[in-house]
């Protein structure tokens, strides 16, 4: 059973008033869409710039809501006893507070994962650790910034061991906001790159943003366990949090195998555990195996044991977009890479590509869309990407779209080929005649590339590589 409130409860968190009909029996759940409210559900009527919420209290209504929190305001578009309106100054304060509730109620071990890339890799390999051997509760999808913290939260059944949270930002103080309303043991802040850096403006602006999850948590105590070495990030670290901190190393995690399948490594010992563990995972290259330390290190701090942790990890499967391979009828290898990217995601994910005990195949294309939220940098860094490029065992490098065209320019002078394609429909043109089961293509660009079409149209019919 997930989140429920009573009236008097609602009233009590959220410092709000009954400002319409009676004090209703009974508890619900919190709902911010009416399209899927079940009966007994409360209705919260969220607001933003193209919409308001309140506009949905008669569909609320007529789909047999309890009652709705709303916004204190002169007046409502619904006036009937028999549904009770509880005025708040903010519904989306509102919302923050009744989820931080119910953590509290609930008390699970909290985990709370940030960086700049691989957070919901990082997120999903927890949830795989932990899962082996407690009842866990995940973010889901993108449910990771002011109102998915909340919903994720709300969501949490009664019995929940341990919560993780994926915790997003696209501006200052917005993770901290976020920390305080799940209030982590475990801070995860996997890495610090250039991501965001149009809207932070410095890489050490990121660093501080990311560090507010620990910020916060030092005023309660907890665990950081930070998965890259970066000495702005460290030191920063170090300066805002004064409890426990683990920090990766070259010598955290030793190589033991590597196949296309998976990558076997061991994890030195620490206070929890007394000697080297061996660990398996299907994922591959430096920056995943970072992921996974993070997710030990975890679940390590949190009680849980070795064997038990390895368990779980082998369980872990990429996301969708995230690294899926898939195989088209081909019988090329399409490495689906297409949900988002930054410069230094791109790059771990090319080092991984291009590593032949992953993926054997001989001819090699790597499919590159735009990259955001680079702001005034965002030629030079696509251009320093291309340059990085160059002496990589590559048949061929195709970019996408006029801003990735720059990872082209940069690219001149390579022993491969280099293609800047206009649209995706050039890129299909360019490759089908190419695609044979010796061939590999990894598609990677941010969101708004919207490479994922180009994903499909490649390996359609495909089936997923359940191997990998």
């Amino acid at each position: 059973m997930s989140a429920k409130f009573a009236v008097e409860e609602i009233i009590e968190i959220t410092g709000g008033r009954l400002a319409q009909g009676m004090m209703p029996d009974g508890a619900g759940q919190i709902s911010t869409d009416t399209r899927n409210i079940s009966e007994t559900d409360w209705y919260l009527a969220m607001s933003g710039e193209l919409y308001d919420g309140h506009n949905f209290l008669g569909d609320a209504y007529s789909a047999g809501a309890l009652g709705a929190i709303v916004a204190e305001r002169p007046s409502y578009p619904i006036a009937n006893n028999s549904f009770p309106l509880i005025a708040v100054e903010d519904t989306l304060a509102a919302y923050q507070a009744l989820a931080r509730a119910w953590r509290f109620k609930v008390s699970p071990a909290v985990v709370g994962v940030t960086g700049s890339s691989g957070k919901t890799t990082t997120k999903e390999m927890c949830a795989s650790v932990f899962a082996a051997s407690m009842r866990t509760h995940k973010s889901q999808a993108n449910e990771n910034n002011e109102v998915g913290v909340a919903k994720t939260i709300l969501a949490m059944p009664a019995d929940t061991e341990v919560l993780i949270i994926e915790l997003a930002m696209r501006a200052r103080g917005e993770i901290a906001a976020l920390t305080k309303i799940a209030l982590p043991d475990v801070g995860i802040i996997v890495n610090a790159g250039v991501a965001h850096i149009g809207i932070l403006s410095s890489v050490d602006n990121i660093v501080a943003a990311k560090c507010e999850l620990l910020e916060e948590m030092s005023t309660v105590g907890g665990v950081a366990v930070i998965g890259q070495q970066n000495e702005l990030l460290i030191a920063r670290a170090q300066s805002v949090f004064g409890d426990r901190m683990l920090v990766w190393t070259p010598e955290s995690v030793r190589e033991l195998q590597v196949t296309p399948e998976k990558t076997v490594f061991a994890v030195g010992a620490s206070e929890w555990c007394n000697k080297e563990s061996k660990f398996s995972v299907r994922a591959h290259g430096l920056s995943q195996l970072q992921d996974a330390w993070c997710a030990i290190m975890a679940a390590r701090e949190c009680g849980v044991d070795d064997e038990s942790i390895a368990r779980g990890l082998m369980s872990y499967n990429p996301v969708s977009g995230r690294g899926t391979k898939l195989v088209a009828k081909c019988g090329c290898t399409v490495v689906d890479e297409a949900y988002n990217g930054n410069p230094d995601s791109v790059r771990s994910s090319v080092c991984s590509f291009v590593d032949e005990r992953v993926f054997p195949q001989p001819e090699k294309y790597v499919v590159l869309g735009e990259l955001a939220e680079l702001g005034q940098e965002t030629d030079l860094l696509h251009r320093e990407l291309g340059r990085w490029l160059r002496d990589k065992k590559l048949t061929a490098l195709l970019t996408v779209g006029p801003v990735a065209c720059h990872i082209a320019e940069g690219a001149e002078g390579a022993a491969f080929e280099v293609i800047a394609c206009q649209d995706q429909k050039e890129v299909e043109d360019a490759l089908r005649p190419r695609l044979t089961a010796q061939a590999c293509v990894l598609i990677k660009g941010s969101h708004c590339a919207n490479l994922d079409r180009l994903v499909a149209t490649l390996v359609v019919p495909a089936v997923e590589n359940c191997s990998t």
